[in-house]
């Protein structure tokens, strides 16, 4: 375990002091760290899950981004399968992703498991023709000298996880794209899941260290409490002057999250706030662990009403067996008396 935080550790040390020039990830890095390290697909306890993320701010740069995400894990093997799709709108500019990803889990010990993960897929640049109105000039430069662009992208990304605690990643989702520049676009995380009294309440705090499109390396930290996955609340910072607070609750297979970033000095004209909505369903992993549960008290109901009906029947024997011992002992001491007396 030692060797391996140390690994991770040298691995974020390397990067921290690369920046970020025109990467174009999307991700939303305000809910799960899936959305930016897929290695973390494996680390799941669900079986299934399906997200989707919109984000909406009063931002120079862009209007708005729509997140969706789909993976699954194969348990048995320990190998997890998934999607994810990303969209981003600048004006009438227009980004889109396509990957797919891929987590195999390694056990190092029996509360101890390594993750690998890999993204690959297509990066698309084209023109939002739905931006287009009566008042935007079609001849203009920036318009008609655009030309559409597709390449490929590929990255890779690991993640530790001890007791389903301690959680500590480091992800590189563009590590690789044809017809482009090398960008050391990285996320480096680490968090601690603490269960307050041996109840179902949690406190986690967590840090986390990347590179985005627009700034150099930010550095947050934030904390987050929960009940169980009903309801949360999170408040953090970044070291880009930007201040976090988000809410959430969950009921059975659905959870919905609301995330509020608002910067501030020279942030904030750039960006001045963004709002990030997050609706995910996580299938089967409630049910079945349920299901597992009904049906083994069912068995342990009638294992018991078993033994019990068993345990009054012999019971019932030996009261039996007694009553009649007392009755041949009384019809031998009657006997005794009959014979003295003669």
């Amino acid at each position: 375990m030692k060797k391996t935080i140390l690994t991770l550790s040298i691995l974020m040390g390397c990067f921290v002091v690369l920046k970020a020039q025109n990467t174009l990830t999307n991700n939303d890095i305000n809910f799960k760290e899936v959305s930016y390290n897929s290695s973390f697909i494996v680390a799941d306890s669900n079986v299934l899950v399906i997200g989707a993320t919109t984000s909406l701010s009063r931002n120079e740069q862009e209007t708005n981004r729509l997140n969706f995400i789909v993976y699954g894990n194969l348990k048995k093997i320990g190998l997890g399968i998934g999607a994810k799709i990303n969209s981003r709108f600048r004006n009438f500019y227009k980004t889109v992703s396509a990957e797919i990803l891929l987590a195999k889990n390694i056990e190092i010990s029996k509360n101890s498991d390594f993750n690998f993960g890999l993204n690959f897929g297509l990066n698309t640049n084209s023109i939002n023709e739905n931006y287009f109105n009566n008042y935007v000039d079609l001849s203009d430069e920036a318009i008609v000298g655009y030309e559409n662009n597709i390449r490929f992208m590929a990255g890779a990304g690991v993640g530790f996880v001890w007791n389903k605690s301690l959680k500590i990643g480091f992800s590189m989702p563009e590590l690789f794209k044809t017809e482009s520049d090398f960008y050391p676009t990285f996320f480096a995380n680490a968090s601690y899941k603490y269960t307050v009294a041996k109840t179902s309440a949690y406190i986690e705090p967590s840090v986390l260290l990347y590179t985005t499109t627009f700034t150099p390396v930010t550095f947050e930290g934030s904390i987050k409490a929960g009940y169980k996955e009903y309801a949360w609340l999170k408040m953090g910072g970044r070291s880009s002057k930007t201040l976090l607070f988000g809410v959430g609750a969950g009921y059975k297979v659905i959870n919905i999250g609301y995330s509020y970033n608002k910067n501030f000095d020279e942030y904030q004209s750039i960006n001045e706030s963004q709002h990030n909505i997050n609706v995910s369903f996580n299938f089967l992993q409630g049910e079945n662990s349920k299901r597992n549960r009904k049906s083994n008290r069912a068995v342990d109901l009638t294992v018991e009403s078993e033994l019990s009906g068993e345990e009054v029947l012999e019971n019932d024997n030996a009261t039996l067996d007694l009553s009649s011992d007392i009755i041949q002992s009384e019809n031998e001491a009657v006997v005794n008396k009959k014979e003295n007396k003669r």
